[in-house]
């Protein structure tokens, strides 16, 4: 399938490392040109909050339920990417959920590397969970940010918090060892060098640390029993293709529920690009994953 739709989607992949010799500064700057091809309708109410110490924006589709929550968690290598950029994205989250979204704002590595992200998540998760009127909450993360929602479920479970009710990961990144097969045999299918990325990026979010004795922060190496319901969602046209693969079993093997599309001949985190059919279609399937897990009789 070839499509100029996933053309565009995978030019502006490549728009991401379209200058070799580019600094950290470069890569938000690029990361930053992508995300403003996506521009939020008019029928948007967005709002500036603090969530407990973390920037965030409220995004609301027309109809969105009060009650009931998602919090959406930017990709970006843990380095790149804004609330302010994902919010077109969070719109739609909540125009497929019927729910408010919240898009966090959490610092972002070398500057500020492990556990400084995870833990702006974990309060921005928090703090909704203690809003007025808000009965469920769900977490949505792409890429590095999918790798941030799975590290926050754990990191919840281990603290004894009240449990997301579902979580969704795209593409997620989660072993920053790169030992996924998928980072050299798929890379001549992916417009980004994914195990480079992974490894400078990664890097610089764990910060000298171990990514198998960290794992919070490469959550393909943490204890997956009892984790709210997932949804996963990889391509097969991308390297962290395997990253999936492996989170789904690992999560399977210790009893978890979860549900994985692999979209073909999709591209490095699809569900973002709003002109793409088979982004839409599958923004849709993650409405309907979260709507069903968040208007469901509340666990006492």
């Amino acid at each position: 399938m070839t499509s100029h739709e996933l053309s565009r989607a995978r030019g502006l992949l490549t728009h991401l490392v379209s200058e070799p010799e580019a600094t950290m500064d470069d890569y938000r700057r690029l990361y930053d040109e992508v995300l403003a091809n996506f521009e939020l309708p008019a029928d948007a109410k967005v709002e500036a909050v603090d969530a407990g110490g973390t920037p965030a924006f409220w995004v609301d589709a027309p109809d969105s339920a009060p009650d009931q929550v998602v919090i959406v968690v930017h990709g970006g290598g843990f380095c790149m990417g804004t609330a302010s950029g994902y919010r077109e994205f969070g719109y739609r989250i909540s125009k497929a959920a019927r729910a408010r979204v919240l898009v966090v704002d959490y610092r972002l590595a070398p500057e500020h590397p492990f556990p400084a992200p995870l833990d702006d998540v974990v309060t921005a998760y928090r703090w909704v969970r203690r809003q007025e009127g808000v009965r469920s909450v769900a977490l949505v993360g792409d890429s590095a940010g999918g790798g941030l929602a799975i590290g926050a479920l754990v990191k919840l479970r281990e603290d004894g918090d009240e449990a997301p009710d579902a979580a969704v990961a795209c593409s997620p990144l989660v072993d920053l060892a790169g030992e996924g097969a998928s980072l050299t045999e798929r890379a001549h299918l992916d417009p980004l060098p994914a195990s480079a990325l992974v490894q400078a990026m990664g890097g610089a979010y764990l910060g000298g640390k171990d990514p198998k004795s960290t794992p919070l922060a490469s959550p393909l190496y943490a204890d997956l029993k009892g984790l709210p319901p997932l949804r996963v969602l990889v391509g097969t046209d991308e390297g962290l293709h395997d990253d999936a693969v492996r989170l789904v079993g690992r999560v399977r093997e210790v009893g978890g529920e979860v549900e994985f599309e692999i979209g073909e001949q999709m591209v490095h985190i699809w569900p973002l690009f709003n002109f793409l059919p088979e982004g839409q279609a599958s923004t849709k399937r993650i409405g309907e994953f979260l709507e069903k897990h968040l208007a469901a009789p509340h666990k006492v």
